[in-house]
């Protein structure tokens, strides 16, 4: 579902879904240090971020997943978006947001058609500026 809210060359929607608040403010705060000017939104829990896709009305640019998660994992979240064709859409780069490195997650992460990247916690403005290159050489090609 390509809509006329995908802006090429331009990260205007951030959508972050992490159930840790703490981690939620240190990214607000990296997002904000690395000159994004867009508009973030966050969600605690995968089941209020996947009523939020399903909307549709405004699908975000980058999409950030933490995967260890009460109830529904980042990983369960991605597995039901595909299924019922949520992402990938043509406009959102979607990239795992965890803090474990082990390469079993690296590997199940990759796995699924729309990530684009795998983000150890927590973000800096070096990994944001990578994700913002892969997302636009994406969207460009």
């Amino acid at each position: 579902m390509l809509t006329s809210s995908c802006v090429q060359n331009s990260i205007g929607h951030i959508l972050l879904v992490d159930d840790e608040d703490d981690c939620n403010f240190v990214t607000r705060l990296v997002l904000k240090k690395a000159g994004h000017t867009g508009r973030l939104t966050c969600f605690t829990s995968a089941d209020d971020a996947l009523a939020y896709l399903r909307n549709g009305s405004d699908p975000p640019d980058i999409m950030f997943v933490d995967i260890n998660m009460p109830k529904l994992t980042g990983f369960d979240l991605l597995a039901i978006c595909e299924s019922e064709g949520l992402l990938p859409n043509g406009c959102t780069s979607v990239v795992m947001f965890s803090s474990s490195n082990r390469p079993a997650d690296l590997q199940k992460a990759l796995s699924f058609r729309s990530v684009i990247g795998y983000v150890e916690k927590a973000l800096t403005v070096e990994s944001f500026e990578r994700v913002t290159l892969d997302h636009q050489r994406l969207r460009n090609a």
